[in-house]
């Protein structure tokens, strides 16, 4: 009899308390493993996000600072002598978008290009390019170039996007490391006092608290020689 009701209670199976701690601890576990799951896809799509964003800022950098590198004034057609003798380097200064004319991917007998670098209303880092409107340089080896405020360009492209609204992007300074404020350069002789452009870049990846920030001072000789 003893071995029989042992037997019994051997195969009455789990109780319901054992029920309900199993499942208590089912559901434990499931949970667990749906929050590391979620934590470590929410991880993975940040970083993604982050590393996108830093290859943004670089491709845009990288560019901006290629083509400022080789800014360069354009002569005038009939300087008058001892007075300005080109148009400077740097057309428009702000603090969201700079005009230059440019001498890029030289070969010996290219023509410059007039470039533009601007932030538009959805956060993009917009590069325009404008060709000559002649073949040939002029008088004075003056090139002539559309209006850039309403000829179509000829290249146009976004960099990068997602600035943060206000984001200054270029600061100007003179030879002598000086800050110039754009308010400050209106002229041609005022515009001819750039010697460096300090370009910087800021991205703000989706999701991500901090943004994604590249600075960098491009510094070259012919910016400073419009006059």
């Amino acid at each position: 009899m003893r071995l029989l009701a042992r037997l019994r209670r051997e195969q009455a199976g789990l109780t319901l308390i054992e029920l309900l701690i199993a499942m208590a601890l089912t559901a434990l576990i499931a949970t667990l493993g749906t929050w590391m799951f979620v934590a470590g896809t929410h991880s993975v799509s940040l970083a993604q996000s982050i590393d996108g964003g830093t290859r943004q800022a670089s491709n845009g950098m990288n560019q901006a600072a290629r083509m400022l590198r080789a800014a360069t004034p354009n002569p005038l057609t009939n300087p008058t002598p001892g007075g300005q003798q080109a148009e400077p380097a740097i057309l428009a200064a702000t603090d969201n978008s700079v005009a230059f004319y440019a001498y890029v991917n030289l070969t010996g007998a290219e023509s410059p290009v007039m470039a533009q670098f601007s932030v538009d209303t959805n956060g993009r880092l917009i590069e325009q390019q404008w060709n000559p409107t002649s073949a040939v340089a002029g008088v004075n080896g003056h090139w002539a170039f559309p209006n850039r405020l309403t000829a179509a360009p000829a290249v146009k492209r976004a960099l990068c996007n997602s600035i943060p609204s206000g984001a200054v992007v270029f600061r100007y300074f003179d030879k002598a490391g000086g800050p110039l404020l754009p308010a400050a350069l209106i002229t041609d002789t005022q515009r001819a006092t750039i010697a460096s452009i300090q370009v910087t870049i800021t991205i703000q990846p989706t999701g991500a608290a901090t943004a994604v920030t590249l600075t960098n001072t491009i510094s070259m000789a012919n910016v400073g020689t419009g006059s």
